[in-house]
């Protein structure tokens, strides 16, 4: 998507933006999202579905053929039995160019600082274009050079190729086992081993050096006697074959097959480990141009959950203390333009006119708090809480009326401002809020004069 977008200008992607915007805030996850849907659109997606089809196949491919090879590379070595077999020269032949290739693939990854920089060579590279040679589109000619460009892709392409080379290695060196094992079950073949300087006793300790290890897995060495006898003819007992066939046998399976199975495990974990570890270059020109349209710096959310079918209703666990307070009143988030206290009076005081304690208007967090801790120590005998009508009822607003409601032994709602098509167009809609708070219809006062005379119910009542 970033090599595209870098050459031929950037995509039409509002939707895919949109969507991106959904994903977890992270800049780098929404990328990826944004990268997901566009990929989808230009079919680009099923472009590296079909590269991955192709790199199996190929895998697949190579396997069969390693096998075919090294079972080849047996036949070669151990002929038609018309011969005898000297053991040294044969196993050299089925080793030599395998352990030759693993020196060399060691002292390249220690060179390279043991993986940390390492890059994929001419095999890697060979891996990421070779499957698409076989399909000429765009999307197929940009997929390994954008696999390339990816920060860290250089080491994990290079534990891949490793992962790669030596399994196909051990396939190979399976592959001439199963050759060896074949023909010496359907051929009989005479060993000898030959020499014009080394003296006898050298192959009689490279035999039992290089037995050590097959001998722990139970498979036959041959002993002195028969190392000694076999340099001056073939081998042609029984016993003494059979103990050079599973020293053979032995030393192509644990020193040929054994280190390529184990690295090629450890290439693959680390291969896995590189790979979970490739983050974006989220430094180019191109990323920085979509950060503040997938990450900007204010974001509308909205209602992410659903509105409970109940509201919570006043408990008025504060009506055992009826008559330790006097009336009072409080405003609601009020519009600017609203007159409070509605009559000449100084807040935190008695109203003139209104025979009632004002708590003042309850905008802000803390000045609901600060009003709900006095209720709480005295909980007002009567309650008036007024409210702007222009104002939609929703979760916020109702939860304060019901909480203050909850300290109060009885409770209305005042209408306050209510002029207006917006306020009469809402006045239903608060019916509704309030009725599902437990008010009842005549518990919501429209007018003023009525707002005045419930309050004036009891003035003997205390003030808090």
């Amino acid at each position: 998507m970033r090599r595209h977008e870098e050459r031929h200008g950037v995509l039409e992607d509002r939707a895919a933006v949109e969507v991106a915007r959904t994903a977890a805030p992270e800049f780098e996850a929404r990328v990826l999202r944004r990268a997901q849907e566009l990929g989808l659109r230009e079919g680009w997606q099923d472009a590296i579905l079909r590269w991955h089809g192709r790199v199996r196949l190929l895998l697949a491919g190579a396997a069969v053929l390693a096998l075919v090879l090294g079972f080849g590379a047996a036949a070669g070595v151990l002929g038609d039995g018309s011969r005898a077999v000297n053991v040294v020269w044969a196993l050299g032949g089925l080793l030599g160019v395998n352990l030759f290739s693993l020196l060399l693939w060691v002292l390249a990854t220690l060179l390279s600082g043991g993986g940390r920089s390492a890059r994929a060579g001419v095999p890697g590279g060979l891996w990421l274009r070779l499957p698409s040679f076989f399909e000429r589109s765009p999307a197929a000619a940009d997929l390994p050079l954008a696999l390339g460009g990816l920060p860290g892709w250089s080491r994990a392409a290079s534990w891949g190729a490793g992962a790669i080379g030596h399994a196909l290695w051990a396939l190979a060196l399976l592959g001439a086992a199963a050759g060896v094992l074949a023909l010496l079950a359907m051929r009989r073949y005479g060993f000898v081993w030959e020499t014009t300087i080394l003296p006898a006793g050298v192959f009689a300790w490279l035999v039992d050096v290089l037995g050590g290890l097959p001998a722990l897995l139970g498979l036959p060495v041959p002993d002195a006697a028969t190392v000694a006898a076999s340099g001056d003819a073939p081998m042609l007992e029984e016993a003494g074959r059979r103990a050079w066939s599973g020293w053979l046998l032995g030393a192509l399976l644990v020193y040929g097959v054994l280190p390529r199975v184990v690295l090629a495990l450890v290439c693959t974990l680390l291969w896995r480990r590189s790979s979970q570890g490739l983050r974006l270059d989220l430094s180019r020109p191109g990323y920085a141009r979509l950060r503040p349209l997938l990450l900007p710096d204010s974001e509308r959310i909205g209602v992410r959950d659903p509105e409970p079918a109940l509201m919570p209703r006043p408990a008025r666990h504060a009506a055992r203390l009826a008559g330790s307070g006097g009336p009072a009143l409080v405003a609601v988030e009020l519009g600017g333009d609203v007159t409070w206290p509605p009559v000449a009076g100084e807040a935190g005081g008695a109203t003139d006119g209104l025979a009632a304690f004002d708590a003042g208007r309850l905008d802000s967090r803390e000045q609901r708090r600060d009003a709900l801790a006095r209720f709480g120590t005295r909980p007002p005998c009567r309650l008036l809480v007024a409210v702007d009508p222009r104002r939609t009822p929703d979760r916020g607003n109702l939860g304060v009326i019901a909480e203050l409601a909850d300290h109060a032994v009885d409770t209305r709602v005042w209408v306050l401002g209510g002029a207006g098509e917006a306020a009469e167009s809402r006045l239903p809609q608060w019916r509704e809020g309030l009725a599902r708070l437990g008010f009842a219809p005549e518990m919501l006062i429209l007018d003023e004069t009525a707002a005045r005379g419930w309050l004036e119910g009891r003035r003997q009542e205390r003030m808090p």
